[in-house]
C-alpha cells in the first residue's frame, strides 16, 4: 500500500535537490567568474606596480618583482629595505601564487621574482593571454612600458585558480549539504503535521459504533482541503441512516 505521506515527502525532496544542484551550477559559474575578474584585476594592478617601482629608480627590477609577488628575496647579504621580506611560518598557501618577469624590449630578462617558472611567460604582445609554460597553463598580463624599455609580465597558474574556485565552492557546498538531513527532517515532520486532520478523521469514523450515523463535524478546524470529503462522508451517512429508517418502517 502506498502512502501519501511518503510520496509527497519524496517529490518535495526531489524538488528540493534539484533546486540545490541548479543553485550549486549557478554558484560555480558565477563564482569562477567573479573570481576570474578579480584575479585578472590583481594581475593588472601588479604588473603596473613592478612598472611603477622601476621607473621611479628607487628599486631593481628583481627586488620589484619579488616585491609584488611577495616572494622572498634572494639570499644576498644583507637584504636592502626594498626587498620584501620572507612570508612568515604559516602564511597563507595563496600568498605566492604570483609570479613576475621583466624583460627588456631587446629580449633580454632583466629581473623576476623566487619561484618564477623556467620560461618566458608570455611572447610579444600586451594585456591578458593564457599560455603554457612549462607544460603548466598560466594567465599573464603583459605592461610595455616604451619609455623606460621594459616589459613587465605577472601571471598566475589556472590550477591555483581552480583551487581557489573549488575552496570556495566547498566552503559554500559543504554546510548546505550537512544541512540536508535536518532539512530533510523537517519536511518530514511537517508532511506529518500536515496530514493529521486527515489522520483525526479516521480516527473519529474508526472509534464510531455500527449504529451511529450522525454526521461529522466540518466546521471549525476542519482544513478547506478536507471539507469536500467531509461533506460527501455526511451525505453517505445521511443516505445510509435513510435507507436504514425505511428498512425499519418496512
Amino acid at each position: 500500500m502506498s502512502s501519501i505521506r511518503t510520496r509527497l515527502f519524496a517529490i518535495l525532496m526531489a524538488a528540493t535537490g534539484a533546486v540545490w544542484l541548479s543553485a550549486l551550477v549557478w554558484l560555480q559559474y558565477a563564482t569562477q567568474r567573479d573570481v576570474e575578474r578579480v584575479l585578472d584585476r590583481r594581475l593588472e594592478e601588479a604588473a603596473h606596480m613592478v612598472a611603477s617601482l622601476i621607473a621611479d629608480g628607487g628599486i631593481g627590477a628583481d627586488a620589484a618583482a619579488r616585491a609584488v609577488a611577495g616572494a622572498p628575496s634572494a639570499p644576498t647579504p644583507p637584504r636592502s629595505a626594498t626587498e620584501a621580506p620572507a612570508l612568515p611560518h604559516g602564511a597563507h598557501r595563496y600568498a605566492r601564487q604570483l609570479s613576475c618577469q621583466v624583460w627588456g624590449l631587446d629580449g633580454q630578462l632583466i629581473g623576476e621574482s623566487g619561484g618564477a617558472p623556467g620560461g618566458r611567460l608570455a611572447e610579444d604582445g600586451e594585456g591578458f593571454v593564457d599560455t603554457t609554460v612549462s607544460g603548466e597553463v598560466w594567465r599573464v598580463f603583459t605592461l610595455v612600458d616604451r619609455v623606460h624599455g621594459i616589459r613587465v609580465m605577472v601571471g598566475d597558474a589556472q590550477s591555483v585558480r581552480a583551487d581557489l574556485v573549488r575552496g570556495v565552492l566547498l566552503g559554500l557546498a559543504v554546510p548546505g549539504l550537512l544541512a540536508l538531513p535536518a532539512l530533510a527532517g523537517l519536511i518530514w515532520l511537517a508532511l506529518a503535521r500536515g496530514l493529521a486532520p486527515l489522520e483525526r478523521m479516521a480516527r473519529a469514523l474508526s472509534a464510531r459504533g455500527a449504529q451511529d450515523l450522525s454526521p461529522l463535524d466540518t466546521t471549525g478546524s476542519t482544513p478547506r482541503e478536507l471539507a469536500p470529503m467531509g461533506r460527501a462522508l455526511n451525505d453517505l451517512l445521511a443516505r445510509l441512516a435513510d435507507a436504514r429508517r425505511r428498512e425499519r418502517d418496512f
